[in-house]
């Protein structure tokens, strides 16, 4: 049990001097801040790893109804922690020793008074120790501790003692300490004290400078690489006297550097001219449909980040307004630190002597909520334009993010809603989502006229329950038609999830009448009134290998499925990922088992003979894999499952299926299948699918009752067989086995599925499901209003609690004997399904005190909490592996090759490629430099983590921000990666079309082999190290570039090796035979 409070006592200096401000360069502080003259004590807190600086301050408070003003005696408090701590540097003057802390973002704002810092003021001074501290916004006039990151700390001598045990402690946190110091000058900044009246501190205008520069000129300054006061009238010069290109890619290059620049001019001056003397670092991505460059601010409680543009897919929204696309803005409303921000930001709750004399035990709300309500309501300036709240889709809600619009004379919010269509519903919660639904993510696919759908598919009711809900169905012809479409010609999924007007859900393909009828949608489909045309694709059926994770474990070891199966899962796991740098055939398993499409380049690599220990890029892919799924096991227990995978959940329109049946067929991914476009012979390769029969376990996130994993029997049924990488349900039953499995539907869910005999619970049967149907719909005696949608959004910020709830059911589940069949684990299971529809109804939910945890167990990772070692199952499984991992994130961190160690193969040096050399050399410079910047973007080590999507060196924000960066970084490359191949596929050969087959390949080999030659070759890996800016960012040579051929430089290597003495029986061998007759 973790019990150190107070044994361990902080390290205090008393009475120092706070002063906060920016660096102009590297010895001229400029001081934003200056903190009071006495009574300021910093401390440094072994016990829960803070620093502090505490004081008190006299602070005015109006009273909420009253025009008069009181001034209260204040308790503040700023704290960070030591990771948050770039670097201290140590300077003497005459009478005391001088700290100077550099912060990576910004501190944690605290205070404590009478008043406290509350919407709905206590009508009466009340000061008391057991007040709490409460979360608040920058208190200083000017925003200085939004805007500065220095913070200047004078220690009396006497303290002397106290420092050094501090900065030792801090030392040993990896808190980087320069001692001795040169002079540093102090001096107030020009505008000290001047109140910032915005709520986003940036610049407004510039003359002469565009919005897209001006945009990223502020992501600079926020992320603190140039601070304002380096921002002169020279720096502004040198960006109006290039071209916008130019400025583009330096800016974006800027603020992915590591550390701030002391020399804002000479570093913008620098990159320029390393821009102009490499024009083909400017070369912009050719535009691909559905992909759209987002623009974000990051709302914190003290200051806004503005982030350079990503590339995301598109949503319908933004395609039908793509000329003003630069006036959307995604907001999102976050912690310090990148941190999801949770509800104790937003509100908190009185002390109780305040609660015993007021009888008010409601929340109360903080100033961020005031500062997230005031920019919901009345929206603020950035860049010279005024952005107002436009909507927000599910996904965004949970995220507290949101999209804004810039109006012009032309388009305003309410042009924008109009188009959208018609939202009728008066329920504010279904009103929002409705909204939403325009800006889901989607690819635009074809246009299917009114004609040819019917939206009169009955739906199949029965005891109350809709078997149907969200699931439609797609002619063939159609479905093909739409695979063309978004490149999916190889395997062509079954079933689609899908926007068509104001419908969403499921489509599946089912032979069609000759009735020209395309598209079947059912009225629970249909959520509201649009007649837009185009059929959107959200996803798609597809292999997704089946992984466990914590919750899904809790429930089977609730149901008596052993310990031992899991612990053994694991090892088997943890034993073949640790074994897969040495051994060949095992990696090859890895790879095409658990890695899905991203482990196709390095399967295809190891099949052609490339071996880790001789070819760096090929190394890098498979350490990152491991290293990604070593830390996914430590962090969530995700442990693969051979037998298993995770399924969209589709129909047997048939109604063959009974109750307690259903149909499964997996396919089992081909690397034959990577070379279907080098010719008709390449076109015949097989499905590979495998029919499941016996029993299967399903379950669909998030699962917290037992009756939520499903034990249905798997049978095979011929007329199903086009149905594949799907979960088909019966309609027949007295209850839809969808809606028993945590009250999910067919709109698009995913499942999680084995047929593993070991994890089958003993009984072989399902417990009760839990009773998921959803409470009285609130609706307004009048339309729904735009200010009901932004009170919906903030009222969703205080009131989301699906994440406490999902945590405190971890920590009962592990405590209790009984597991998640304990009482209170049902009771938080009743509540995460409220929770989970609280988007669609608007029901409030709120966790009673007796089911807060006071402990957490070890493998939670909640060290601001008082933990416990945990005896249950995950506790076992996370020690295990938690040592191992930790000693290989250090081992693998640093774990790059240098440039000249990189190997050359001639092997892959063919005749003909010379004449390619120089185009292949404009692409990858290109190439480099765009994937350059999503790494320094997402501050990510290696671009391995990049190409295998297996990103584990990402700092570590809270899981849900990171889940989602990884995914954007995933997307972003995608698209980048595809927009080359399209590049290495166009040729410049006269009469090329009208080659054979065989012709375009060897031209095509001539090409991959240039394109290797640039990215290999010592004299080609010499000139990337010369393009390199040389501030310490680029010591690797990136090498992904040549391997977007990995399909034509493998047709290279299995010719040059041959295929004799192979043996054919081995899965690694597999693609060589079937190569061998074609090339």
């Amino acid at each position: 049990m973790n019990e150190r409070r107070r044994t361990v006592a902080p390290f205090k200096l008393s009475n120092v001097c706070v002063e906060i401000g920016l660096m102009r360069s590297r010895d001229d502080f400029v001081v934003g801040w200056r903190g009071p003259r006495n009574g300021v004590d910093f401390l440094v807190d072994p016990f829960n790893a803070t620093c502090k600086l505490v004081f008190t301050k006299e602070t005015a408070f109006s009273f909420k109804g009253e025009a008069k003003h009181t001034v209260i005696k204040c308790n503040f408090k700023i704290e960070f922690v030591p990771r948050e701590i770039n670097e201290i540097k140590r300077y003497k003057d005459f009478s005391s020793m001088i700290i100077l802390l550099q912060l990576a973002s910004s501190p944690l704002v605290y205070y404590r008074t009478a008043d406290d810092d509350i919407e709905e003021s206590v009508p009466f001074d009340l000061l008391d120790d057991d007040d709490p501290w409460i979360r608040t916004t920058d208190f200083t006039p000017s925003g200085a501790i939004g805007r500065c990151n220095i913070y200047r700390v004078s220690v009396r001598p006497r303290n002397g003692p106290s420092l050094n045990n501090a900065i030792a402690y801090l030392q040993k946190h990896r808190v980087p300490v320069l001692n001795n110091s040169p002079e540093l000058r102090v001096r107030d900044e020009p505008d000290f004290g001047v109140p910032v009246p915005d709520p986003v501190f940036c610049i407004q205008y510039k003359e002469g400078i565009t919005f897209k520069i001006l945009f990223l000129v502020n992501a600079v300054m926020h992320r603190g690489i140039i601070n304002q006061h380096q921002m002169s009238d020279e720096f502004f010069h040198l960006l109006r006297i290039q071209p916008e290109k130019v400025n583009l890619v330096a800016l974006k290059h800027i603020w992915s550097l590591k550390h701030p620049s002391y020399d804002a001019c000479k570093t913008l001056g620098f990159v320029q001219k390393w821009l102009l003397k490499n024009p083909k670092l400017l070369e912009e991505p050719r535009e691909l449909n559905d992909i759209v460059e987002v623009r974000r601010l990051i709302v914190t409680p003290t200051k806004a980040y503005c982030l350079p543009p990503e590339v995301e897919l598109s949503n319908r929204v933004l395609r039908n307004y793509k000329n003003v696309a630069d006036r959307f803005l995604r907001i999102t409303f976050m912690d310090e630190g990148m941190q999801t921000l949770n509800k104790n930001v937003l509100t908190y709750y009185a002390s109780g002597i305040v609660r015993d004399i007021t009888s008010n035990s409601n929340p109360q709300r903080t100033s961020m909520f005031k500062r997230v309500k005031d920019i919901l309501s009345n929206g603020f300036y950035l860049c010279g334009r005024k952005y107002s709240f436009l909507a927000f889709s599910a996904n965004q809600l949970r995220d507290r993010s949101a999209w804004f619009f810039a109006e012009d004379k032309n388009i305003v919010v309410p042009n924008i809603k109009s188009w959208m269509g018609k939202f009728t519903s008066r329920n504010v919660a279904k009103c929002a989502a409705r909204m939403g639904q325009c800006f889901s993510s989607t690819y635009a696919t074809v246009e299917v006229p009114e004609t040819e759908v019917d939206s009169t598919l009955p739906d199949i009711l029965r005891n109350g329950y809709d078997f149907s809900d969200g699931i439609g169905k797609i002619s063939t012809e159609l479905a093909m038609r739409v695979a063309e479409k978004l490149q999916l010609t190889v395997n062509r999924p079954c079933a689609y999830q899908i926007r068509y007007a104001g419908c969403k859900g499921v489509v599946a393909c089912w032979p069609a009448k000759n009735d020209g009828i395309h598209l079947y949608l059912r009225p629970s489909m249909k959520k509201f009134e649009s007649n837009h045309t185009i059929l959107e694709i959200c996803s798609w059926t597809r292999f997704q290998p089946g992984f466990l994770n914590r919750q899904i474990i809790t429930l089977l070891s609730a149901l008596d499925v052993k310990d031992d199966i899991f612990w053994k899962m694991q090892e088997t796991m943890v034993s073949r990922l640790d074994r897969m740098l040495v051994d060949t055939d095992l990696a090859f398993d890895v790879l095409t088992a658990s890695c899905a499409e991203q482990g196709n380049t390095a399967a295809i690599m190891l099949s052609a003979g490339f071996k880790p220990q001789s070819e760096p890029h090929l190394s890098g892919m498979l350490t990152s894999i491991r290293a990604a799924q070593l830390g996914d096991l430590r962090e969530r227990a995700r442990i693969f499952v051979p037998s298993g995978r995770w399924l969209m959940g589709c129909l047997d329109e048939l109604g063959i299926l009974g109750q307690g049946q259903c149909f499964v067929q997996v396919s089992n991914p081909s690397l034959e299948d990577c070379f279907v476009k080098h010719g008709s012979k390449f076109s015949e390769t097989n499905k590979n699918l495998q029919v499941i029969q016996g029993l299967v376990a399903i379950a669909k996130n998030p699962c917290l009752h037992p009756g939520d994993v499903r034990i249905l029997e798997a049978v095979d049924i011929p007329r199903l067989n086009h149905l594949y990488d799907c979960l088909v349900f019966p309609q027949n039953g007295d209850r839809p086995h969808t809606n028993e499995a945590s009250g999910s539907d067919l709109d698009g869910d995913l499942y999680f599925v084995t047929w593993d005999e070991n994890l089958i619970p003993p009984s072989k049967r399902s417990w009760v499901p839990m009773d998921y149907a959803s409470g009285e719909v609130k609706s307004l005696p009048r339309d729904v209003k735009h200010s009901d949608i932004i009170e919906f959004f903030s009222k969703n910020m205080v009131n989301e609690s699906l994440g406490t709830i999902c945590n405190a059911h971890v920590v009962h589940a592990d405590l209790s004997e009984d597991g998640a069949l304990d009482e209170k684990c049902i009771k938080l299971a009743e509540l995460a399904a409220t929770a989970v529809d609280f988007p669609k109804t608007g029901k409030i939910v709120t966790m009673p005190a007796v089911l807060k945890p006071k402990l957490y167990p070890d493998f939670m990772g909640k060290r601001e909490f008082q933990s416990y070692r945990s005896s249950k199952i995950l506790g076992k499984l996370y020690r295990k592996i938690k040592d191992a991992y930790d000693e290989d994130y250090e081992a693998s961190s640093g774990a790059a090759f240098a440039s000249k160690e990189i190997p050359y193969d001639r092997d892959l040096e063919i005749p003909g490629s010379a004449s390619f050399i120089a185009d292949a050399w404009n692409c990858k410079c290109t190439y480099d430099g765009q994937l350059n910047c999503l790494l320094g973007q997402y501050k990510v080590n290696r671009e391995e983590e990049v190409v295998t999507g297996h990103i584990w060196s990402m700092p570590k924000y809270s899981g849900k921000k990171r889940g989602e960066l990884k995914e954007r970084l995933k997307h972003a490359y995608n698209t980048l990666k595809k927009d080359f191949r399209k590049v290495f596929e166009s040729m410049d050969v006269s009469d090329f079309d009208d080659l054979s087959d065989d012709e375009k390949n060897v031209i095509y080999e001539m090409k991959a082999s240039a394109w290797y030659q640039v990215t290999y070759h010592p004299r080609w890996v010499q000139k990337s190290r010369e393009l390199q800016v040389p501030d310490g960012v680029g010591e690797t040579v990136m090498l992904s570039f040549a391997w977007i051929a990995a399909d034509y430089l493998a047709r290279i290597k299995f010719r040059c090796r041959g295929t004799k003495n192979v043996e054919s029986n081995k899965p690694i061998n597999h693609l060589g035979s079937y190569l061998a007759d074609k090339i």
